[in-house]
């Protein structure tokens, strides 16, 4: 487990992103001769400062050829819907960076029959992304958190969505009941890099419990940060966690 600290949000995504180029920069020249780079993004509202950030300072240096970009989760709304996760990496990354719509594959949380969504989009990262068994490993998963512990859109209350060897299913915001179509824990786990982008002096208090063993059933991101292989936390919080 590994914490990087940096002066405010944007800083974070600096040390994030350049980290992150740095690695596929090496894999590029290792033996295995990394040609695909499988990212899943995530939404909410973090992620605007971190696309921004990559935009404007780290897009010359991004392979942009070599990058296939994923979702971890998507509300179930309209694709125009300003609160859809693939919108809003659209409007603040893909419409300012040269990559292949091809390249691009996001969540229809548009359609009606969102069971059969998150198994499609199963199946298609299933056949796309090498397995560990039978879960598929993203070289990144860049996940946030929100202040009720909830990572992807698994909510406290829902670990089975933690453990079900599917690697989207369908979950349910606990307030507002919207439906969302979530990455699920063994996917998240089995990361080469499990990323937590988490900013906000509001999601201090929970972050810094993250390690603690009594918490790891109550909040889904502490779940994941304590189980997953390769995990690390870029934030503008100044903290040390507690164990």
């Amino acid at each position: 487990m590994i914490v990087h600290v940096g002066d405010n949000a944007r800083e974070a995504a600096r040390i994030l992103l350049s980290n992150m180029l740095a690695i596929i920069e090496r894999m590029s020249g290792s033996k295995e001769g990394m040609t695909e780079v499988n990212i899943a993004l995530s939404g909410g509202n973090s992620p605007v400062e971190l696309f921004d950030v990559w935009v404007n300072e780290f897009a010359g240096r991004t392979p942009w050829e070599r990058l296939r970009l994923y979702w971890v989760d998507e509300r179930c709304v309209p694709v125009e819907d300003e609160a859809g996760n693939y919108r809003l990496a659209k409007v603040h990354l893909l419409d300012r960076v040269p990559i292949s719509q091809e390249h691009v594959f996001r969540i229809r949380g548009e359609q009606e029959d969102v069971e059969g969504e998150a198994m499609r989009y199963s199946s298609m990262v299933l056949s796309r992304l090498p397995l560990h068994g039978c879960i598929p490993v993203f070289d990144f998963v860049l996940l946030g958190m929100g202040t009720d512990g909830h990572t992807s859109s698994v909510f406290p209350g829902q670990n089975a969505l933690l453990r079900t060897s599917v690697p989207y299913a369908v979950s349910r915001h606990p307030a507002t009941g919207q439906q969302r179509i979530a990455m699920t824990g063994e996917v998240m786990i089995h990361a080469r890099h499990t990323w937590f982008y988490v900013i906000g002096q509001d999601k201090a208090d929970i972050l810094r419990t993250l390690s603690c063993p009594n918490v790891r059933s109550r909040y889904p991101a502490a779940y994941v940060w304590q189980s997953a292989f390769h995990v690390e936390l870029f934030t503008d919080i100044d903290i040390t966690l507690s164990v």
